[in-house]
Formats: structure tokens, sequence, C-alpha cells
């Protein structure tokens, strides 16, 4: 019997209305999955659908994702229900709209095989510039230097993710700077 081989990496990418931009992103997770040193199968890509109403959980389907159905409208409550079907002991929450960096996967798992993190998160680099973007940049770059946070691909083990019980749904917004906070206390204890 053929047993299918337990993903190291689990990838959610909550998703509402995303068929414009899911494909990009998944061609770029597929780069990145093709380099990653334990092999593509390592890596499971987990889209958490919150109702959408265009393609955007057929496309996942199509490009071989697991989707799960989320549907409270609730960034929080749509990681979290991604986490839950997830196999993987990391992971790893993107936004659709996103794109990642080939070595991503070999990043992250460097990262945690070192001990030193309990998380972390990639960061990101604009696609396009205006002056409006200019000026948030601008504002939000000194925000993660003396924060120490940034965005991007989050991670961390599944067990941390567990042991601060994931993502809080009763944030509205910041949510994603709450779990990297929580997570920061949980890594402060032990050294991280």
């Amino acid at each position: 019997d053929f047993v299918m081989p337990v993903p190291r990496i689990s990838l959610v990418v909550p998703a509402y209305n995303e068929e414009h931009y899911l494909p990009r992103l998944l061609d770029t997770i597929d780069a990145a999955r093709a380099r990653y040193r334990e092999g593509a199968e390592a890596i499971e890509v987990i889209v958490a659908d919150n109702g959408s109403t265009d393609r955007t959980a057929a496309i996942a389907v199509e490009r071989g994702c697991r989707v799960v159905t989320v549907e409270p409208r609730n960034i929080a409550a749509v990681r979290n229900g991604g986490a839950a079907v997830a196999k993987g002991e990391i992971l790893c929450f993107v936004d659709a709209d996103m794109r990642i960096h080939p070595e991503t996967f070999n990043g992250i798992a460097s990262a945690i095989e070192s001990g030193r993190y309990v998380a972390g998160a990639t960061g990101v680099w604009l696609e396009r510039w205006s002056l409006g973007l200019l000026c948030t940049w601008m504002i939000m770059v000194p925000m993660v230097i003396v924060m120490k946070m940034d965005t991007g691909v989050v991670f961390c083990r599944r067990a941390d993710f567990e042991s601060i019980g994931g993502y809080q749904p009763r944030h509205r917004f910041a949510e994603d700077v709450q779990f990297l906070f929580d997570l920061r206390k949980l890594g402060k204890a032990r050294g991280q």
C-alpha cells in the first residue's frame, strides 16, 4: 500500500475572491516547492476559502491545493480554519495577493531548525510605488525595525501555534500583530 508522506510544512492562504491574484501566488509557491531541499511533496498548500463567489476555490483545486471553506468573515478565523486541517509541523501563512521568493521554504526550515526563533516573517517588497505608498513605507519601516516584526510569509511551529491559541478572532484588525506578540512572549520565556 502506498502511504502519502506527511508534509513538513503547511502553507495556509486565506482567500476571498482572489481568482486574479491566486494563480500568480501559486506559481511562485510551485517554484519555491521545487527548490525545497526535502522535496516538493514535503509542503502542502491549503487555501482557506472564505466563501468566495468567484473561481478562487476551483483554481485552488485545479492547482492541487487542499481547500477548506471557512465561514466567519474574520481573517483570524480564516487563518485558524486553514491551520486546523494542516498536517505539517511548521505552519506558514501568506496572503493571496503576494508572491514568495524561490528560497522561502529553505529559509523557513533553516530558521526553525536553528532553534533561535519561535516565529518569523519573510518580509515584503512593493511591486509598484507612488507618493502615498512611499510615505506609508517610510512610516512602516521604522516601526518594523523598532518592533522587530514584519509581514510576508509568517511562520512558526505547529506546537507553538497551538500553545498560544492561534490567531485571535476577537481582534477585527491587527490580528497578525497580536499573533506575533503572543509568539514573541512565548519565545522570550524560552530564550528565543
